[in-house]
């Protein structure tokens, strides 16, 4: 008996190493982005060194080479051979031509190559203002940051879709780097399967992390709201018609628009406007690096989860 007793113990013993071995690995394997490299990028490109990235202005074109040569070194695919998309346009209200250029990179798919996820972030700003530098770390250096990052996790880690990189330009005047992708696509507009659009998402006192676009898509606010329930961050919906009040619709608020008016579906992660929105005190030493990085890792887990079960939420 003390035989039988004895064996069954260290078989116990066995099993729960084991599973300790088998929960640790599984806890080791979630997906995640580095802290210091997230904070690093932000910390970079809201320097005065980049003078705002105001469009067209040599601190915005220091900010796309910066992205162009991370793109290059993350082993990025290239549209036409280049990552650079060049653009001009007339801006009516400041009576001004404009020369922008969105950075454009992708990773290929592994099971569905010619179906594309595009995950963007504007990374123009302000620029500067009576001698005042607009840095712009929350908006839009945060996004960049993910974007730079997230390329940098899928090149190690193949997506079963196609994702492209987009880094556009001239947000701040009008969408209008967003604009051109989409009139001038690398892809055609029907293999566009999502838009996953981050501006502003360093900052915010609640804890709380907004999803814009599930409401035109309900099919992608389960998954969301499942994967919310173990974020350490507070992931609220709404902000989108029909819900609020006009002045508080975020459908047309960023490079998600554009998608949106090509009736592609899209994600927009962000925060509620602070007191730095478009101030020049939207510094790097403004941001919560906590709330940044579990909202990096959010963004992360909903591209993963939706490149491998897209098709299955979209039979439903």
């Amino acid at each position: 008996m003390a035989v039988r007793l004895n064996f069954a113990i260290m078989i116990a013993k066995i099993v729960a190493l084991f599973f300790f071995l088998g929960a640790g690995a599984f806890l080791s394997a979630q997906p995640g982005l580095p802290a210091d490299s997230l904070l690093a990028h932000v910390k970079e490109l809201s320097s005065d060194k980049y003078e705002g990235r105001g469009t067209q202005e040599p601190g915005n074109l220091l900010a796309g080479e910066y992205i162009r040569q991370r793109f290059e070194n993350f082993g990025l695919e290239r549209f036409d051979s280049t990552y650079v998309q060049p653009f001009s346009f007339f801006n009516r209200w400041q009576k001004q031509r404009y020369d922008g250029q969105n950075i454009i990179g992708y990773l290929r798919g592994t099971e569905s190559p010619e179906q594309y996820i595009v995950l963007s972030a504007h990374y123009d700003h302000i620029g500067k203002q009576d001698d005042e530098i607009y840095n712009g770390a929350d908006d839009n250096a945060s996004g960049v940051g993910v974007l730079l990052e997230t390329a940098r996790y899928l090149s190690q880690h193949p997506p079963r879709h196609s994702v492209i990189f987009a880094a556009f330009d001239a947000e701040e005047l009008g969408l209008r780097g967003a604009d051109h992708f989409l009139d001038e696509p690398p892809v055609p507009i029907g293999h566009i399967l999502l838009n996953m659009n981050m501006d502003m998402i360093s900052r915010n006192t609640r804890q709380e992390l907004y999803v814009v676009g599930a409401g035109y898509n309900p099919f992608l606010k389960a998954p969301l709201e499942k994967l919310g329930e173990a974020c350490a961050l507070t992931i609220s919906f709404g902000h989108e018609s029909p819900e609020p009040a006009q002045s508080d619709d975020w459908t047309l608020a960023s490079d998600h628009a554009k998608f949106h008016q090509k009736n592609i579906p899209f994600l927009y992660f962000g925060v509620e406007d602070h007191e730095d929105y478009h101030r020049p005190t939207d510094d790097f030493e403004r941001i919560m690096p906590a709330f940044y990085v579990q909202a990096a890792g959010f963004i992360l887990e909903s591209l993963l989860y939706l490149d491998e079960h897209w098709e299955s939420l979209v039979r439903r």
